[in-house]
């Protein structure tokens, strides 16, 4: 693994709390392995096999933040596209929405979705994860995937510009349970 993936994988496994809003992807933290290993093999079209492979376990194996017993608390937020958008194919796209229905159940988790219909909003610039920790000694930090590679941010600058972005989105997407009511829509479209 790319050693600043290691390095998310480490700070998200601290965090108490991760803000993550994707535009193109459902998060990580939420994806089932069918429709990780689609996205990866998509988006690394030269990767060996055994590097997708790889890279599908360490995200399946990420997800036990969402299990622990004093679980990360996941604010995920995704356009509509994001869940739409057909990765893997009809069956892995309706197993990854009744995941997303079952995860959104749960008390530690909260998903919200962007629909088309709303147009334009604040994160069409990209996606990005804020994280907080449970230490208030341990600065925040912003994370963002760039094809010129990850960034980490951590002035108290980025952190207001990111906190006030999510914000907004929080603003503009249906609240959880229109969201879910959405998800049941798209799953019920990608099942016939």
């Amino acid at each position: 693994m790319p050693e600043e993936y290691t390095a998310y994988i480490g700070f998200e496994a601290e965090a108490r709390t991760v803000r993550n809003y994707e535009s193109l992807f459902v998060p990580g933290l939420a994806q089932t392995e069918g429709y990780a290993r689609a996205v990866i093999k998509g988006v690394l079209p030269t990767a060996s096999q055994e590097d997708v492979e790889r890279r599908v376990q360490a995200r399946i194996e990420r997800q036990a933040v969402l299990t622990k017993p004093s679980p990360l608390q996941l604010w995920a937020i995704m356009d509509e596209a994001a869940v739409r958008r057909m990765v893997g194919g009809r069956e892995v796209m309706a197993e990854q929405a009744r995941h997303l229905s079952r995860l959104a159940e749960e008390p530690h988790v909260t998903l919200q979705l962007i629909p088309f219909a709303k147009g334009a909003h604040a994160g069409m610039t990209g996606s990005f994860v804020h994280m907080d920790f449970p230490d208030v000694q341990d600065p925040e930090l912003v994370y963002v995937d760039t094809p010129a590679g990850d960034l980490f941010l951590e002035s108290e600058t980025e952190m207001r510009r990111y906190k006030s972005m999510f914000e907004h989105l929080q603003a503009v997407a249906l609240d959880p349970s229109d969201s879910a009511e959405l998800l049941d829509t798209v799953c019920a479209g990608q099942s016939d």
